[in-house]
Parts: structure tokens; sequence; C-alpha cells
């Protein structure tokens, strides 16, 4: 489950997306885009960096007219998910999960989203405007219009979404999401190799809850080794500014907590418990 700070930030992500595609002007094809995040180590809040990676179309699936995005995301996910043999899409993701993995191992997938030009109606007259489409992995839907002449862009988040107010690219991007995860899971099982379970916090000033599984799904304490036993909460911080969190593990009982005045802070557990 996607946090509410997670939610803004692919929000800002989206809208930044925007902003580069209105740099480079208008009449461009349809853009697709990968987005991740990642844990910062050097955060005292355990926060999580956010950015979006361009996923090149093959050539032959270049396109001039927007209305064949959908049937193009249907092609993608079919071509993650071919299990006879390699796909030029394979190749590609690969190379992207590869190269994000090389500087953040804990990097984890939150959305697909796709950036294109067309037209909106407005009082009965036609508008050319350019749309981000995203859905997350808690199924959110993420619309973003930018009327051309327009300084800023209208954004419509939907937790709930209704199959009336669906943008035509919703099918396609679903699809890719499941894919993606799938194959990322099929990869990483296939080859890459996953921390020892024996391999639990050992320094003092480790952290004690590490991202885990193929797309940064799991939570696990590296005090006892649990997985995805923990509650945490956040709350207006009592410094009167900024926000507490507390994080702790319901097997062993190790905390982690954060505030404005002292920062990240551990409390590991005993463990195995002294009898």
């Amino acid at each position: 489950m996607l946090s509410s700070n997670t939610v803004r930030a692919l929000t800002d992500c989206l809208v930044s997306a925007d902003a580069d595609a209105d740099q480079m002007g208008w009449g461009q094809p349809p853009t697709l885009l990968l987005v991740h995040d990642w844990l910062l180590t050097t955060s005292p809040k355990r926060r999580r960096a956010m950015r979006s990676l361009e996923f090149p179309p093959h050539p032959d699936d270049l396109l001039a007219d927007p209305a064949g995005l959908p049937a193009l995301l249907h092609r993608l996910a079919t071509g993650l998910t071919n299990p006879t043999e390699p796909t030029p899409y394979q190749a590609t993701l690969d190379t992207i999960i590869s190269r994000i993995r090389a500087t953040t191992p804990d990097a984890r997938l939150v959305a697909w989203a796709a950036c294109y030009d067309d037209i909106h109606t407005r009082d009965g007259q036609p508008r050319q405007a350019r749309r981000v489409d995203a859905v997350d992995t808690d199924g959110r839907v993420y619309q973003l219009t930018h009327l051309r002449g327009e300084d800023h862009p209208l954004i419509l988040v939907d937790d709930t979404p209704n199959l009336g107010d669906l943008p035509a690219t919703y099918p396609g991007l679903v699809a890719l999401l499941a894919a993606t995860a799938r194959y990322t899971e099929t990869r990483t099982a296939e080859g890459t190799p996953q921390p020892h379970p024996s391999r639990l916090r050992t320094e003092p000033d480790e952290p004690i809850f590490s991202v885990r599984g193929p797309d940064g799904e799991s939570i696990r304490c590296q005090v006892c080794g649990a997985v995805d036993e923990i509650t945490s909460d956040e709350m207006p911080s009592m410094a009167g500014y900024g926000q507490d969190t507390y994080t702790k593990c319901t097997r062993c009982g190790s905390v982690e907590t954060t505030d404005p005045i002292f920062g990240w802070r551990a409390k590991p557990a005993t463990w195995p418990p002294t009898p």
C-alpha cells in the first residue's frame, strides 16, 4: 500500500513530466514512463525519492497518432510476458532495471505513465491538450490535463476509479504494471542473488527495517527476520513542525522513530529473546 506521501510525490513527478514535455514543444510522439522510488539512506526521516524513466518504444511501434496508444501498451505488456523467446521489450526492461538496481538496490516499481498530445473539448470548443495518464501499484488512477496556452495543468487523482471516467490508456497501463511486476519477479527468481536469511542487522547504526521483494513490496526486520510484521504511524510532531514517525516489529519489538529534533533513531530488541 502506497503512503499518502508517495501519492503526492508521484503526482509531483507527473507534473514534472508534463513540464519536461512542455520544453520539447507540442506535436511530440507519445512517451511511456516507468516510475520508481527508492529509500534515501541519507535522510534522517527514512524518506523515499522518486523519478520517472522514459521507456523507448520499438521503432516498429513509434506512433504518430495517440489513438494507437492503448493498443501499444497492450503489445508492450504482451512482449514482456512472452515465455518462449526474448523480445526487444524484455531486453530494454532488463537494461533499465539493471541500471536502476546498480545504484539503488532497494528501488520499487511505483507506476506506469503515458504522456501524449490530445484534443480536449471545453465549452463545446476543441482545444489542443497534453495528457499524462498513470496507474500506480495500488490501482490508483492519475489524470493530468494541460490545455495549450494555460499556465498550469489540471490534475485528478482517483483512489476508487469509476469505469465511466477512466482514460482509454487505463487497461493497457494496468496490463503493463502486472507484466512488469511478473517479469521482474521471474528474473529475480532465475538469477539475481538475494540476501541470505541469516544476514540480519549487525551494526548499531544500521537501519532495522529494509525493503525486500522484486518490486520492494515487503518490509523485513533485520533483527529477527520477520517480513511484513510491522505497525507504523505518522503524526504532526510535538516540536510544532514536521512529522514524528514510528515503526515497530510486532515479532521482536524493535522500533525505528524519527522526529524533527533528534532525527532518525533505532531501538533494536534483544533477539533471540532472553528466557
